[in-house]
């Protein structure tokens, strides 16, 4: 093993094994067991597949949200963190080229007359959104006219819809329509105002990690990710990036 390599590895894994960080709200990536405290999903098994590439083992640090994650990124309590790619992001992390592609939309009431993105970003509407979520960073750009309402987790942003204080709540599709088939009267906008690039994110303090990471996530999308990571994507309506 060379010099580099080993100052690589000692960067992206100090304590000897990969700690992963992973987002439990982001329910397309990630499935929790509460009862055992396992994790599921295409992010966890895309660590894995990096810790088993290292000649590691892998612990999973699970988060209530990306905005948790994001606070702890300079409390050395992980390694990688499985987030979206965003600017707003970038002087702290840097990405991996995307491994996954998911969408961002709006939950509405049923009897609303909202249909679309720019329906809903109208004078008066409320919408609830997550702070720091990538979305919420891509709302804040974006909307014009609608007012964004702060909740500290993707089931806050629900609960306050369902209060009826609000008109519309922005998520990950999985989760708004598990959402909506679990809670009548509401429904989930079909057209995306966000394709959310999901990505492996190391510490920006971290560059010869980001660049073991890079490299790992570039071989995967050129030969093909795993039979285990298309399993979990194709159960999950993941679509897996292509090179």
């Amino acid at each position: 093993m060379t010099g580099d390599v080993t100052a690589s590895l000692s960067a992206l894994i100090p304590k000897g094994y990969l700690r992963a960080a992973v987002n439990l709200a982001n329910i397309a990536l990630v499935q929790h067991d509460p009862e055992t405290g396992s994790v599921e999903g295409v992010s966890p098994q895309l660590a894995k597949e990096l810790a088993e590439r290292l000649g590691c083992r892998v612990e999973f640090v699970a988060y209530p949200s990306a905005a948790k994650i994001l606070e702890r990124v300079d409390h050395d309590e992980w390694d990688i963190a499985f987030l979206a790619a965003d600017p707003a992001r970038e002087d702290r992390l840097l990405f991996s080229p995307a491994y996954a592609m998911i969408e961002g939309t709006l939950v509405v009431r049923e009897a609303t007359p909202y249909r679309t993105f720019q329906d809903v970003d109208a004078e008066g509407v409320e919408i609830c959104v997550t702070r720091n979520a990538a979305y919420d960073l891509y709302l804040s750009r974006r909307l014009a006219r609608a007012r964004i309402v702060h909740s500290s987790t993707p089931g806050e942003a629900l609960e306050m819809l369902v209060e009826g204080k609000h008109h519309a709540a922005a998520g990950v599709r999985q989760a708004l329509e598990r959402f909506a088939g679990t809670h009548k009267g509401f429904r989930v906008l079909v057209e995306p105002f966000l394709i959310i690039r999901q990505t492996i994110a190391v510490s920006c303090s971290h560059p010869a990690a980001g660049l073991l990471v890079r490299e790992f996530v570039e071989e995967a999308r050129q030969q093909g990710f795993s039979e285990n990571v298309v399993r979990h994507a194709q159960g999950n309506g993941v679509a897996l990036a292509e090179q």
